[in-house]
């Protein structure tokens, strides 16, 4: 004989009404998911149309602000915009914050601008990188040389890569 556990249902939409502690079999067990689910969307809906904000209706029917969401727009409601920012086309570009400028570059005013002492080494990395040299090789090198790097001693492979990298992507 299979053992029958208590299970409480809550109050679906916080109506106030008591949770309802149940004595039930392991076959009493009926898969409302969907129906439940169902139910929130029309709540939702609902709160939405009367002007409730994303985070009410989260906080009304206990599910979170994505959950809202997503079954909102699953029902087919199109989402107000949540702050002015939105309603204006003309968005400003984002400024990157810079607090200090790449190999071959140097800040003035809040701008990179080239460096030019720092150009030709920068040219010299890039032009054996394309003929296939190593990171290490690279770095090996430009200590030959005696050329040396912003803030170190030496040149070393993973700074060279990161220039090398940086330089790729754009």
């Amino acid at each position: 004989m299979e053992k029958a556990q208590w299970f409480t249902i809550g109050p679906l939409f916080g109506c106030g009404s008591r949770p309802i502690n149940h004595l039930a079999y392991p076959h009493d067990i009926i898969d409302i998911s969907h129906l439940v689910k169902q139910a929130i969307s029309h709540k939702a809906s609902e709160l939405y149309e009367k002007g409730y904000s994303t985070r009410a209706i989260s906080n009304e029917l206990g599910i979170s602000k994505t959950a809202v969401k997503s079954r909102l727009t699953d029902v087919g409601v199109e989402l107000r915009s949540h702050s002015n920012d939105q309603l204006t086309s003309n968005k400003k570009p984002k400024i990157r914050s810079i607090k200090a400028a790449p190999y071959g570059y140097c800040l003035v005013d809040g701008m990179l601008h080239k460096e030019p002492r720092e150009q030709s080494t920068l040219k010299l990395i890039l032009k054996w990188a394309k003929q296939g040299q190593s990171h290490c090789a690279i770095a090996r090198k430009l200590n030959d040389q005696n050329l040396k790097p912003r803030h170190a001693d030496k040149w070393s492979q993973p700074t060279v890569g990161y220039i090398i990298k940086r330089h790729q992507e754009q």
